[in-house]
């Protein structure tokens, strides 16, 4: 790939709208959910499978579900879309809002990150 190619990739890349919001990861065997607030929800997910594989994650509970059912035993969804006008604006604390949001209208709800 030559400079230029490169250049023009590095320049797509920061002028991209990435969604931000509140992905939610389900266990499908107890219906258990878990949220967390997330700039970029497709990198957040990754993130967290290769922390779940890795057997570290620091969420107990979750991390026993995962060794239990796995990665087929979990779905991800964006459940709630943070609207935002400017990509390169912090919103750390929009999207705490909105996750604490999500929280409190769903008691049996619990973060990923205790």
């Amino acid at each position: 790939m030559d400079n230029e190619r490169k250049k023009q990739l590095k320049q797509a890349y920061g002028e991209r709208r990435p969604t931000m919001g509140v992905l939610e990861m389900r266990c499908l065997a107890t219906s258990e959910r878990f949220l967390i607030a997330s700039r970029d929800p497709r990198a957040t997910e990754n993130g967290l499978v290769a922390r779940f594989d890795g057997g570290n994650h620091p969420n107990k509970r979750l991390q026993a579900l995962w060794n239990k059912h796995g990665r087929g035993g979990f779905a991800f969804a964006l459940v709630e879309e943070l609207e935002y006008d400017d990509a390169h604006e912090d919103h750390a604390e929009e999207l705490q809002a909105l996750l604490e949001l999500y929280l409190e209208e769903r008691p049996g709800a619990k973060r990923i990150w205790k």
